[in-house]
């Protein structure tokens, strides 16, 4: 027996377009998780900054310089940003802070020149792209720097168009430049210190400029918008630009009765994580604490949820009454014992606004609006003086508010407010369904849904994977037709409801959505996949081979089309083909259990055992829940004649679950090679009690002279 894969996801891969490169696009989705996680794409190495020793090699002064950030930098571009004569530069990062300016403020009495040509628009293109320059003193020719003009330096990096030459003790310049459509033009009697543009075929310099003047580059300052304040340095946490509602979570109260976050709707509240055993919590409480009746008058309050005993970073073990502990620090505001998911639920928000994934600590702080939405976060104590400046804040326009969002000040190039709010809000919802929370997703789903009562396609469809990740396949059903009812050609909601029909055995149904994804997109990998298990299922092999062919041609790296090809060539008994599938579908996906179940079954069937074994036993640390993997053991250990290791093997799977006439009937014949005749025959007639047509164990039972007591 193989195990028929679920080739067909419930919910369909997020991200994945249906001709994209499955291999790539999981891969790109694991890097990202694992920078959310706070790992780094370089390895947190530091970045170096070489000397040219002028002949003797290159020696790192990155860190005396004091530039050897671990940022996961990638692209540098130079400038003399500061116009002060030597060159400052901008290097950009995948991750936070993306970009930062690393002025060059050494002190030096060294010169400078700089040039910028213009091409004549005919045979030289206007930035000159491709022109050479050669500078030199007529006194000592020999002595020469040349510089070419590019288009893009090193990695996604683009420099100034200002040509630089450092010098040292300059005097009688002279510069020939090579135009790229040909011609060259020699410049006498140049100064250092001073910046000249050069127009091609015009045989004259412009008048030049020194270093102090601004507009001879054209350059801007950093400058903050207009009344923007720098803020304060003592400012903590964060404002969420783009507001998502709170969870609802539920505390039990001093009283003992069970509140809910939502009682506050109608005021802001602070939402408080704090512990009996930590120092900065109580702090916190009890300068919040000496200005309850302030904070009452600004119509706000604090709901401090109290986390002794649960699973939160640095968590100590504590028997301190938490109703005692308050009364000590002055805190009589409100407050509760909060429950395991108030933590998972808070989890998931700051991962989604953060896009980073880490346990909580303590003291963390939510500022929640009278609306419900997330305000603001804190991630470490937050002061009163703070929370005061946040709880005005909540009053003020939105540009104000966007300002507060703002790490530093400066003017955004894009608001980022501007976005599918819909979407990122459906995306958000989304979250708490996959992570378990179905009934959380579809509160939010509710509280985000248009005025007017309408969801666009991508909205039903988000809630429809929620509704499938959860198990409830009705209401799956009906949010997948609602999205197709409005996108008739929505690949992923077409799939996704064929996917749900499949595996309920509605094979004509399913058959007709793949078909409709196909003749919307022909190289749709997942409904190709799935066309070619309902073609198996039919005993279609030869189509069904040919179609997962085709898919693998398509997504070389898609490790559903080897797995399930190898399947079919295993259930047609072409194991040696089959084998070779399935290993590399399990190289590119090793956690697939039902891809390495099979390849066991098949290492098996072609007598490889002890790679076979090797194989369940990989199931077993993938997950030690799973019955097959026993139950296969069971059958190699009884092929080796090794009855008491199967039966061990036997019952083991039939306490996780699998209770089957197959497993009893296995079970049974080992205890009766072992000599345990009568617990073997009951095991046999207990599987026919389960199945009372099940040849194997009628035969056994009619071989022992059994089958009629």
């Amino acid at each position: 027996m193989f195990f028929w894969r679920r080739v067909a996801p419930l919910i369909p891969e997020e991200g994945l377009k249906p001709t994209a490169t499955p291999g790539y696009m999981r891969n790109f989705r694991d890097l990202n998780d694992q920078v959310s996680r706070g790992k780094s794409f370089s390895g947190y190495e530091r970045n170096a900054l070489f000397l040219n020793r002028a002949g003797n090699g290159f020696s790192d002064v990155g860190a005396i310089l004091g530039v050897d950030f671990d940022d996961d930098a990638r692209a540098v571009a130079t400038i003399d940003w500061d116009r002060d004569g030597d060159l400052d530069m901008w290097v950009a990062n995948r991750t936070a802070p993306q970009v930062r300016l690393l002025r060059n403020n050494q002190t030096s009495t060294n010169a400078f020149v700089a040039f910028r040509l213009i091409g004549n628009g005919r045979t030289t293109n206007r930035d000159a792209i491709g022109a050479r320059l050669t500078l030199s003193r007529k006194s000592e020719p020999s002595s020469k720097q040349i510089r070419t003009i590019h288009a893009g330096d090193g990695f996604l990096a683009q420099s100034s168009r200002w040509v630089h030459f450092g010098l040292g003790e300059a005097e009688d310049l002279e510069l020939s430049i090579r135009w790229p459509g040909g011609g060259t033009e020699t410049l006498s009697d140049l100064q250092a210190g001073k910046r000249y543009t050069i127009s091609q075929d015009q045989g004259v310099v412009s008048e030049p400029a020194s270093a102090s003047n601004s507009n001879s580059i054209g350059a801007t300052e950093l400058a903050s918008s207009a009344g923007a304040k720098a803020p304060k340095p003592e400012r903590s946490g964060f404002w969420v630009a783009n507001q998502v509602p709170f969870p609802k979570l539920e505390c039990t109260d001093p009283e003992g009765v069970v509140r809910s976050t939502s009682d506050f709707l109608g005021k802001p509240v602070l939402v408080n994580l704090w512990a009996t055993w930590c120092a900065p919590c109580l702090g916190e409480l009890r300068e919040l604490g000496e200005h309850a009746d302030e904070l009452r008058s600004m119509g706000a309050t604090v709901l401090a949820l109290n986390v002794d005993g649960l699973n939160v970073d640095g968590v100590a073990s504590t028997r301190s009454d938490p109703k005692r502990v308050l009364a000590r620090a002055g805190y009589d505001l409100p407050w509760g014992i909060a429950r395991q998911n108030n933590l998972a639920k808070l989890e998931i928000l700051i991962e989604y606004l953060t896009s980073r994934r880490s346990s909580l600590s303590i003291p963390t702080s939510i500022l929640v609006d009278a609306k419900g939405n997330t305000a603001a976060v804190y991630l470490e104590p937050v002061s009163w003086e703070q929370l005061k400046t946040d709880l005005a804040t909540l009053k003020e326009s939105p540009a104000v508010t966007l300002k507060r969002a703002s790490a530093r000040a400066g003017r955004w190039f894009a608001d980022p407010r501007q976005i599918d709010l819909a979407s990122y809000l459906g995306d958000y919802a989304t979250l708490y369904g996959m992570n378990g929370f179905p009934e959380e997703s579809q509160r939010l789903y509710g509280l985000i849904r248009p005025e007017e009562g309408l969801l666009t396609a991508r909205e039903f469809y988000n809630q429809a994977k929620s509704a499938a990740q959860q198990g409830q396949l009705e209401q799956a059903i009906e949010l997948y037709q609602n999205a197709i009812r409005i996108d008739p050609e929505y690949g992923r909601a077409l799939t996704g409801l064929g996917a749900i029909f499949l595996n309920q055995k509605r094979i004509d149904e399913a058959q007709a959505l793949f078909e409709k994804a196909i003749s919307i997109d022909p190289n749709h990998a997942t409904a190709l996949i799935n066309l070619a298990t309902i073609e198996q299922m039919r005993g279609e092999v030869e189509s069904a081979v040919a179609r997962l062919k085709r898919v693998i041609t398509i997504n070389p790296e898609y490790h559903e089309a080897y797995l399930s090809l190898g399947f079919v060539l295993a259930a047609i008994r072409q194991y040696d083909e089959a084998i070779q599938y399935m290993e590399k579908g399990i190289e590119l996906n090793p956690k697939s259990l039902i891809g390495q179940l099979n390849l066991a079954k098949a290492y098996g069937a072609k007598g490889r055992l002890k790679e076979s074994e090797a194989g369940y036993r990989r199931v077993m640390a993938l997950d030690p829940k799973m019955p097959y993997p026993h139950y296969g053991l069971g059958n190699l250990q009884a092929i080796q004649k090794d009855h008491a290791a199967a039966v061990a093997s036997y019952r083991k799977a039939i306490s996780l679950g699998a209770e089957n006439a197959a497993t009893l009937t296995k079970l049974g014949l080992s205890l009766v090679a072992l000599g345990d005749k009568e617990p073997g025959i009951a095991s046999l007639k207990n599987a026919l009690e389960i199945d009372p047509e099940y040849p194997s164990a009628k035969r056994a039972l009619q071989d022992l002279g059994a089958l009629g007591e």
